[in-house]
């Protein structure tokens, strides 16, 4: 008899399926399993996890908003890259709310280290809709800057004609209903309720990223799809297009050195410092986001009954994978100087404003 044994209440057999015993039986089990869960998987690592999630939300929110409004500034939304890039910032502000915003919740909130996604059919199915999609958008925006940057910089009529900025709304429109289109099963077929099953402590009798027809509905079946999208064929556009700029790159530079001519100079190495400045974003992107992507797909079902490694390895790709949707006001601040010279604009009119109603209530 193994120490287990020693909560189980003894009832004979006669009695065994008597609906005041099992009654009695049922919530003594679930709750002595529990116990011995939350034991072995609250770990002061996940703590420190989940904080880096609430951080994340605050910095990412902050930064993404003030990327959102710099951008939109008379000088700088009148180019397209830009427009690209304020629909970037916009689907990371609300990436942050999904998943990662589930880790903060799972980790620090909820006692049984339940996720977000149990709560409620409608929350399993609004959160698991914002997190594929925001994150298929963010990708494939960015997707869109790399190319239409490629373009530019080899075609003299893409900016004249199709790379426009009217154009590129049109574009953007086009991918997110696309990308919504795609994912739009989530709010119809995500998730499902236990029947004859009465919720207690940890179970929520919700059953998400799955169905009553295939429990692999989502995990692994549609994430090898979300990986498709979100990560292997934009990954491979960037890839193609940013081996084109750097290329190009290293050709205007020998023809700068070789002119020598100060108007053309300055010219280019604003051009210069924008390409380097996508490189560095894509690059950064890629980086962060890919071993998540391959957890999920290669991992994730074989570590699934070693909770506490899975809880540690997966919060710490989910926290590289959302610092990418979340640092790029950084990024922008640190390499362009329009970006800078946007942003102090901004601030000191805010404070001027500030001072000025100040002064009038005096």
């Amino acid at each position: 008899m193994n120490n287990f044994d020693n909560f189980l209440p003894i009832i004979s057999d006669s009695n065994m399926f008597n609906p005041i015993h099992s009654s009695y039986l049922e919530p003594l089990i679930w709750n002595q399993t529990n116990q011995t869960t939350i034991a072995h998987t609250h770990h002061p690592f996940l703590y420190v996890i989940a904080i880096y999630a609430l951080l994340l939300i605050i910095i990412g929110t902050i930064g993404n908003i003030l990327t959102i409004i710099i951008l939109l500034r008379p000088m700088l939304r009148k180019y397209t890259t830009m427009r690209y890039l304020i629909a970037v910032a916009t689907a990371d502000l609300c990436s942050l709310y999904s998943w990662n915003l589930n880790l903060f919740y799972k980790h620090l909130v909820n006692p049984y280290q339940n996720d977000l996604e149990d709560l409620s059919i409608i929350s399993c199915r609004i959160i698991s809709f914002i997190a594929f999609v925001s994150l298929e958008l963010s990708s494939w925006f960015l997707t869109l800057v790399s190319v239409d940057r490629c373009l530019s910089i080899h075609f003299l009529f893409w900016p004249r004609k199709m790379g426009r900025a009217n154009y590129a709304v049109f574009i953007i429109l086009t991918v997110t209903v696309t990308i919504i289109l795609t994912n739009s099963h989530l709010f119809f077929l995500n998730g499902y309720r236990e029947k004859n099953c009465i919720p207690f402590e940890k179970r929520t009798c919700i059953i998400c990223y799955s169905n009553l027809n295939d429990p692999y509905y989502i995990f692994p079946k549609w994430e090898k799809i979300h990986v498709i999208i979100y990560n292997l064929i934009p990954f491979s556009i960037m890839l193609i297009s940013n081996c084109f700029i750097i290329r190009r790159a290293v050709t205007q530079t020998s023809l700068i050195t070789t002119r020598r001519n100060c108007s053309l100079i300055d010219r280019q190495r604003k051009q210069k410092q924008l390409t380097y400045l996508l490189l560095f974003v894509t690059f950064l992107f890629v980086l962060l986001t890919t071993p998540v992507m391959i957890y999920n797909v290669f991992l994730r079902n074989y570590i699934a009954k070693r909770k506490l490694m899975k809880y540690i390895l997966h919060g710490i790709l989910l926290c590289m994978q959302f610092t990418s949707h979340a640092i790029n006001f950084f990024i922008y601040c640190n390499g362009s100087s329009k970006f800078r010279y946007e942003l102090n604009e901004f601030l000191t009119n805010c404070v001027f404003k500030k001072e000025i109603r100040t002064l009038r209530k005096f």
